[in-house]
Formats: C-alpha cells, structure tokens, sequence
C-alpha cells in the first residue's frame, strides 16, 4: 500500500510541475486577467484535486513530452477562449 500511494502523490506532483505550471505561466502571459491568474490560491488546489481524481487518465501526458504538451495547450485554449 506504501509503494501505491508513494507512486500516486508522486504522479501528482509531477502533473502539477509538468502540466499545470507551464499552462499557468502561458496564461499569465496571455490573459493577467484571467480568473486562473487572480485566483491562484484557489485555482491551484482545484486543479490539485483534479489531476488526484484523474492521475490514472494523464499518465500518458506525464511520460510523453509529445502528449503533455498537447494538454497543455488544449488546456490553455480552453481556458482562454472559455473566459474562466
């Protein structure tokens, strides 16, 4: 069970350093406006508890470099043309 939850907090923060800060930084280049950017705090724990609940599905995105930037710029294209 150690190795397990070793392996799926690590997996969580490798999602944060691999998909979520790159995609936060280009937002804020973008749109300083954004509700993602002025609510970072908040932002951060929900995306947190995002990728807890959805590890499994993006570990593709985390061992390709390929596939995490394209979640990176889906997400960021969502976000941007969304106005969240």
């Amino acid at each position: 069970m150690e190795y397990f939850l070793a392996f799926y907090v690590a997996g969580i923060v490798l999602a944060m350093y691999k998909l979520y800060l790159p995609s936060y930084l280009t937002i804020k280049k973008y749109d300083p406006n954004n509700i993602l950017i002025e609510k970072n705090i908040l932002a951060f724990f929900v995306i947190l508890i995002g990728f807890s609940i959805i590890l499994l599905g993006i570990i593709p995105a985390l061992l390709s470099d390929n596939l995490g930037k394209r979640f990176c710029t889906s997400f960021v294209a969502a976000v941007l043309d969304n106005g969240i």
